[in-house]
């Protein structure tokens, strides 16, 4: 069934509306981002697994002739955001348990913080840490108060993190 054209008065006036009238975004749409959404694939979660299995199951010797291929590694999943990257660690417990492995031997803990501490001060650094903490801190079984008292000295901006701050974060999920 075909229907005759509106009227040209009432045409006229839907034109001469603004756009804006007719499209409504929600408030905040833009800075209520989904934390479900950050890509970590199960390829980049297979990677995660073996990078810190490996970390935590080598003695450090073995790790200088697999530096390269840790590297590769690191490589692959340097997209991931560093919750995600976290998340699949911490939400997992042996890799948990390789967590604690890691962070107890000063060159593993060294070696993980010098990958993982620049990807957090640059995420930290264009705001996008804090508005993901709420739903890290569901997925990894922590206490979202207590992981944001970690950060209550802190400039959100990242400048001003340290190796040292980070690896309070970790011991804290580690340990939580």
């Amino acid at each position: 069934m075909q229907y005759p054209p509106p009227p040209p008065q009432h045409y006229e006036w839907f034109v001469r509306l603004p756009l804006a009238q007719f499209i409504r975004i929600p408030p905040g749409a833009k800075s209520d981002p989904v934390y479900d959404n950050l890509v970590c694939t199960e390829e980049d979660q297979m990677l995660i697994t073996t990078l810190i299995l490996t970390l935590s199951e080598s003695n450090p010797f073995t790790l200088i002739i697999q530096q390269e291929q840790l590297r590769k590694i690191g490589e692959q999943i340097n997209h991931v955001h560093p919750f995600k990257f976290l998340g699949t660690i911490f939400s997992n417990p042996r890799l948990k348990l390789g967590m604690r492995n890691v962070m107890g031997n000063i060159f593993k803990a060294q070696g993980f913080l010098d990958g993982l501490a620049p990807s957090l001060t640059r995420e930290a650094s264009k705001g996008k840490l804090l508005q993901y903490l709420d739903k890290f801190a569901e997925e990894v079984g922590v206490d979202s108060t207590a992981l944001k008292k970690l950060y209550e000295n802190k400039n959100w901006s990242g400048s001003n993190w340290t190796h040292a701050e980070w690896e309070k974060i970790v011991w804290f999920l580690i340990e939580s």
